[in-house]
């Protein structure tokens, strides 16, 4: 009876061991890491927060508008808010942003102030992308075009805030 039942409690430990292992290894090829290092995201995200990113987020769809992303950009990664669509005209006046020349209530907070980015059309395939702080200088704005490929995926989590 005694060696029956280690050999069950062994059993049940490789099983249990072969799942966590299993578990580990798709999340692994699904999430990634990221730690956020600047105040382009304030008040959405702070310098240090901790993100969990979905690399499978657009595998059978594309980004919408008001995703936060995690994009290759300039030989590194930023963390940007997806604002505008293939085909829209986007501008940016004093912090507020207008598609198709209407001014967009956006659904998040934003850090208000006087960015401007003139009126531009994006192409089939094309994403415009924002920081929600809008009051970074001009000079250090980083609020690039990307095509899907450039998208790594979707913040899911942060440290303390669900996206």
């Amino acid at each position: 009876m005694g060696l029956a039942r280690h050999v069950f409690w062994r059993r049940r430990m490789v099983v249990l061991g072969v799942a966590a292992i299993s578990v580990a290894l798709v999340f692994h090829a699904r999430f990634r890491f990221a730690i956020v290092s600047g105040e382009s995201m304030l008040p959405t995200l702070r310098p240090g927060d901790l993100l969990l990113v979905d690399r499978w987020a657009y595998r059978d769809s594309e980004p919408r508008r008001g995703d936060v992303v995690v994009a290759r950009y300039g030989g590194g990664l930023i963390v940007k808010r997806v604002v505008g669509l293939p085909g829209e005209d986007l501008e940016l006046k004093m912090g507020r942003l207008y598609i198709n020349g209407i001014p967009y209530a956006e659904q998040h907070r934003v850090q208000e102030g006087s960015l401007d980015v003139g009126k531009g059309k994006l192409l089939d395939g094309d994403f415009a992308t924002l920081g929600d702080n809008r009051s970074v200088s001009p000079v250090s704005a980083i609020h690039p075009i990307l095509s899907q490929p450039e998208i790594l995926g979707r913040v899911v989590l942060s440290s303390g805030k669900e996206r």
